[in-house]
């Protein structure tokens, strides 16, 4: 039973009515088992937030498209990301830019595997005879609107090659409006380690190039990179030793990782480049068979189980609280140029359950007023916003599933939410339910069963809503006297690959004075 979906198609507008919302429910309560289903006691009571401006920028992604020979020509792509509805587009992406040669649009021939982080180095991608150059970005840009967030390489080519490429861009009509001073350098590997054996020699440099860039781009704002790592000397106080010789930069870069904690496991402490947010099985709190195949059916299987289930959500909590903690002086903007889940052989990858979890990121990004951020990876089998082929199930040795191509992902499906209520909106404010129940883990950490942020503009307003719990929700607003207006309902069973909106029931009703959210759901609500 617990596994058994109806396909739903969209329903076009006016075609249900409020009556399906309760046939909804019910179907959603077939599949998602993890415990008896009960009505909430009380009704939650949303109470609005302070109003403040909208970051228009917020979403984004990261885009390594090393892999595609001329990828903004390809059509398909072209389409799905708009599907994404994000606003920015790293480029040319993250490690990789650290070894890019613009003038070519492709990774530095010049630059010895010594110098070269291991899995570039592996992969081969320097002899690759694919091309990723500005003249494909600004494509990009004349069919999308998408703005690039320009990843300038600071290691292996100089000032000027920065300069003249970052021109050519503008004179091809891409906007220069957000810079970012390399990427990841606060690691201990060969190449950082030889051009900024310090951050205080990392930031000297970006210091004297931002005088120079900002004298080409007087528009654009400029990111330094950030880390709170800890692990060497030299990353410790980064941020601050950064910023005591880098003056001018209008932001600082935090890169978010960390394992779905489904198990228990926490994030492994010794963190190295290319392995950022992959667990330490021995803090796992449950158990898992050795072999892969038996592990995913017995992730299947705790994904049923509510403690395990809130596993995620709290090991997701703990990273975000990353931010908290981050230092950015009051003026500067930060940045979150790369984040993600990290669960390579597991059922959760492009599963439902990795919305719900990107969902909370989302809702921190915005309530702690991140300027942007970038979900890593645009395309790929491991962190794929969309399928581009049919291959980003192959991970899943106790199931056989192929994606579509050209259809969204777990992640793609997060920012289009997201970017269908933010659309045409300027100012947003926090939701807070005065009622929320909470979710408990393994070890009796708890987090809030559900998340809100509202929008508007002049006298329109929508909000998102995320019900993470195993039951479902009703929710009031006192501060929104005689609300009505229609919510759009997209749910699944936490299990359930993510191939557009296959495998997502999704509902559009009409609803008065009171909302009801289905476990394991994102609503879209626009009031009348």
């Amino acid at each position: 039973m617990t596994d058994q979906l109806v396909q739903y198609k969209y329903q076009k507008k006016g075609i249900w009515t409020c009556i399906k919302v309760f046939f909804v429910l019910s179907t959603v309560a077939l599949f998602c088992s993890c415990e008896p289903k009960k009505s909430p006691e009380k009704m939650n009571n949303a109470v609005i937030g302070e109003w403040k401006p909208v970051q228009e920028h917020l979403l984004g992604a990261n885009a390594n498209l090393i892999s595609f020979n001329d990828p903004w020509n390809m059509e398909g792509l072209v389409e799905v990301t708009k599907k994404t509805e994000i606003r920015t587009l790293r480029y040319p992406g993250g490690t990789i830019g650290n070894y890019w040669d613009w003038d070519i649009g492709a990774i530095d021939r010049d630059v010895p595997d010594s110098l070269m982080i291991k899995w570039v180095v592996e992969n081969d991608h320097r002899a690759s005879p694919d091309r990723y150059t500005i003249e494909s970005l600004a494509r990009m840009y004349q069919q999308t609107g998408i703005v690039p967030v320009f990843m300038l390489n600071m290691l292996s080519k100089d000032l000027q090659h920065s300069v003249r490429n970052l021109k050519k861009a503008q004179s091809l009509g891409i906007p220069i409006k957000y810079i970012e001073m390399g990427n990841e350098l606060y690691f201990n590997i060969p190449f950082p380690l030889l051009r900024y054996p310090t951050p205080e020699v990392y930031g000297e440099t970006c210091q004297i190039w931002i005088d120079e860039l900002k004298k080409e781009f007087p528009d654009a704002s400029f990111a330094v990179v950030g880390t709170n790592m800890t692990r060497h000397a030299r990353q410790v106080d980064w941020n601050k030793r950064v910023l005591e010789k880098c003056k001018n930069a209008d932001a600082i870069t935090i890169h978010l990782y960390s394992p779905s904690g489904l198990d228990g496991r926490l994030e492994r402490k010794k963190i190295a480049p290319g392995k950022e947010g992959l667990g330490a099985s021995g803090t796992a709190t449950r158990t898992a068979p050795k072999e892969i195949g038996e592990r995913q059916k017995w992730e299947l299987e705790l994904l049923k189980d509510k403690q395990a289930y809130s596993n995620m959500f709290t090991t997701a909590s703990k990273n975000l609280k990353k931010i908290d903690g981050f230092y950015v002086p009051k003026a500067m903007d930060l940045w979150v140029t790369e984040f993600n889940i990290r669960d390579d052989n597991s059922v959760v990858l492009h599963s439902w359950a990795q919305t719900l979890i990107l969902s909370k990121y989302l809702f921190k990004f915005l309530e702690s007023d991140v300027e942007l951020s970038s979900m890593h990876n645009l395309t790929g089998n491991l962190f794929g916003m969309v399928h581009t082929d049919t291959l980003n199930y192959q991970q899943l040795k106790s199931q056989s599933i192929k994606s579509m191509p050209y259809t969204l992902s777990s992640g793609g499906m997060v920012t289009k939410l997201f970017g269908d209520a933010m659309k045409g909106k300027v100012e947003g404010a926090v939701l807070n339910f005065d009622t929320v129940s909470m979710l408990t883990d393994d070890r009796g950490d708890q987090v809030e069963n559900m998340k809100g942020y509202i929008f508007k503009h002049e006298n329109e307003k929508t909000a998102i809503i995320a019900n993470y719990d195993v039951t479902g929700q009703e929710i009031e607003f006192s501060t929104i006297p005689d609300f009505k207006g229609k919510m759009h309902i997209y749910a699944s069973s936490p299990s359930k690959p993510v191939i557009g909106l296959e495998n997502i029931l999704v509902d559009e009703v009409d609803f008065v004075d009171t909302i009801k959210l289905p476990p394991y759901s994102i609503a879209i609500i626009k009031f009348q």
